[in-house]
């Protein structure tokens, strides 16, 4: 899921008559394989969170038979559920489906024919089996149940309308918390179905999409059409998804080899499709540079594929990403998630830097596929300085809020910056082929995965352990403050040597970092780069220089996460700037200009650059003198094609950049 904008989302509910208990015909059964309100983005999604699901049941099928209509907003659904028992005499279990204020009933609960025992409250369905169930048995059962679905965290089921002629739209976004706002579940990702269908009844003015294959469209004789999806893959509640509207189709194909062809097919509203075709062309191209990082695109089978809806972002919804706009990053972001996120699910929300980190980090590598390591050191500089704002360990103590598992400095960015460190630490390619084992390995493809199986994969990869690279990063807090220091030692045996000191400020966990770290020792005879492993808050080491050395720099190549004192940036150069220079753009985002602010401390000339979404330089402004001092130049960008753009400013000392909206 990527946040891009500030959002609003409005939910429009309309109360209705009660309805008859649903027909439950059409559950495909295969076991193959947001009243009106604003600003709730960070709303807590539950009172309490009922986290991890009912551990005595483990789901392994979804069906989904929904009739929905707009107006007035209302659900009759029966989902159909298979499931075994993971204890003996097993006599009552629970699904998670939401029952505040009235907002879905259940008419009825069936397993083969038979009414079964119910008790829907406190947000639980509690279930009694016809017979106690052993450890193993299977038991499939229809849920019946009908409502208007509740709209918790970043709106789980939301009817709304788009366009000039407010043409009416129906989607679902159900992560973290809000699958059971809308249909009964296990409301776990550690507990991923093996397969999952979904039939959407709705008048015929909807295209209705969802995950997997289109296996029927059904014209009704009441003028309503039934649209019947399939996924043989495993997924998640969460990941399980409906977005119904006027939808235009628009189809890239993806070769992904030799006379072998994948739908991309892109479902968009009729006024939006024009002005995001070119964006949406790229989508193949991204398709072919993940597989070559990731292996290969994990759901071939189906397809891939976009739907609009009303949201600011995006949400990766298996094998259709649901998109509220097309720009290409957003559209990296929410592809790679089918990799990390669909493919490989985080067992807990605790490890959301498994799925966001990861898909985030993918944003910098298709700027370098497309726009070369300019392009890519561009990206991950904006992720380290919303990086250095993160609070708390990357490993998420505090799952009970949207805003606590979302938050992007953290989740986001410093979960990107960590992956770009451990390229830094093994080297680029074993840090590619780290990504592709773990993509591939069975201990967690098509599955669920923590942190720890990431790192022993790494580990296994790398061949050395990393132990106190994922306890400082992931469960650590905050990031090394390094202040360098050298002497120059003479010559002695033909070679110049230098001792360098490398110290850190105290950090409270862990107290001081350990890293590899490079140095670069200058001089007019030419630099010499070294890298020394620093596991100590204060530690000297001899390094050879070329000649007389004339500055020393720390992290050349800005491959750590870090802060520098004011003070010793005459020595350090090519490090983030303290907070007196930091670069500031407005407003942000922007049609028509925009201000750049930014403050430097030597004389010298200062390159200001727009890059645009595809690594080129479309706008440059040189001062060659530029005074010490706090200056503003303006970049027009008027006609610019929206998207994300990367302003960066070159000075004496040394390189800022920010992310710029252009809408």
């Amino acid at each position: 899921m990527k946040k891009l904008y500030p959002l609003l989302i409005i939910f429009l509910s309309v109360l209705s008559a009660l309805a008859q208990e649903p027909n439950p015909t059409g559950a495909d059964l295969c076991q193959e394989g947001r009243l009106q309100y604003v600003g709730r983005l960070f709303a807590n999604p539950r009172a309490r969170v009922q986290y991890p699901g009912d551990g005595a049941i483990d789901v392994t099928y979804y069906g989904l038979d929904l009739t929905i209509t707009h107006t007035p907003a209302y659900l009759r659904g029966s989902a159909t559920i298979s499931l075994k028992s993971t204890s003996d005499n097993l006599t009552s279990f629970y699904l998670d489906l939401q029952s505040a204020n009235g907002s879905l009933r259940v008419d009825s609960v069936k397993a083969g024919g038979q009414r079964l025992t119910f008790l829907h409250q406190s947000n639980r369905l509690t279930i009694t089996p016809p017979a106690a169930l052993r450890n193993g048995q299977a038991l499939t059962l229809t849920v019946y149940y009908q409502g208007v679905p509740g709209s918790s965290g970043f709106g789980s089921f939301a009817f709304s309308t788009h366009g000039p002629s407010n043409d009416p739209v129906i989607w679902s976004l159900s992560e973290p918390y809000g699958a059971s706002d809308w249909f009964p579940c296990k409301d776990t990702p550690a507990d991923k179905a093996d397969s999952s269908s979904v039939s959407i009844t709705a008048p015929a003015q909807f295209v209705s999409v969802s995950n997997g294959t289109l296996i029927s469209l059904i014209p009704n004789p009441d003028g309503t059409r039934t649209y019947r999806w399939h996924n043989r893959y495993p997924i998640a509640q969460y990941l399980i998804s409906v977005a119904m509207s006027n939808y235009t189709r628009y189809d890239t194909p993806f070769q992904y080899a030799p006379g072998q062809i994948m739908p991309v097919t892109h479902y968009l509203y009729p006024e939006s499709m024009a002005a995001n075709q070119a964006n949406l062309d790229q989508t193949s191209g991204m398709l072919r540079v993940f597989s070559q990082l990731f292996g290969p695109y994990p759901f071939l089978q189906h397809k891939y594929g976009h739907a609009q809806f009303g949201w600011g972002g995006g949400m990766e919804h298996q094998t259709i990403s649901s998109m509220g706009a097309f720009n290409t990053n957003l559209i990296a972001h929410e592809l790679a998630h089918q990799w990390f996120g669909d493919k490989i699910t985080c067992r807990d929300w605790h490890n959301i830097w498994l799925n966001e980190g990861f898909a985030s980090y993918a944003e910098a590598l298709y700027q370098e596929a497309i726009g070369g390591r300019v392009a890519y050191n561009n990206y991950i500089a904006n992720f380290m300085t919303n990086a250095r704002r993160a609070l708390g360990t990357l490993y998420v103590k505090d799952i009970s809020t949207v805003n606590s598992i979302f938050n992007s400095n953290r989740t986001y960015s410093k979960g990107a910056v960590v992956l770009h460190m451990l390229r830094g630490v093994v080297g680029d390619s074993t840090f590619v082929r780290i990504l592709r084992t773990y993509s591939a390995s069975p201990r967690v493809a098509y599955s669920t995965a923590v942190t720890d199986d990431f790192q022993a994969i790494a580990e296994q990869v790398y061949g050395q352990k990393l132990d106190y690279f994922f306890k400082e990063w992931i469960y650590g807090e905050s990031h090394p403050s390094y202040k360098v220091t050298y002497e120059y030692k003479g010559v002695s045996e033909n070679r110049h040597t230098v001792q360098v000191r490398l110290e850190q400020a105290v950090n409270t966990n862990p107290t001081s970092f350990t890293m590899p770290v490079q140095l670069r020792v200058q001089s007019a005879a030419g630099d010499t780069t070294v890298t020394v492993f620093n596991d100590q808050a204060s530690q000297v080491f001899t390094v050879p220089a070329k000649g007389q050395p004339t500055g020393v720099v720390l992290d050349p190549n800005n491959w750590i996460l870090k802060s520098i004192p004011v003070e010793y940036n005459a020595i350090i150069t090519g490090l983030p700037q303290p907070e007196p220079t930091v670069l500031t753009v407005f407003p942000n985002p922007t049609a028509e200009t925009l201000t750049v602010a930014f403050s430097t401390l030597t004389p010298g000339t200062c390159i200001l650059s727009l890059v645009s979404p595809l690594g080129q330089v479309i706008s440059t402004q040189t001062d060659s003198q530029l005074s010490p001092g706090r200056h503003t130049r303006t970049v027009p960008v008027r006609g610019f094609s929206p998207g994300r753009y990367v302003l960066t400013i070159q000075s004496a000392d040394g390189p800022q950049s920010a992310a710029v909206l252009v809408q």
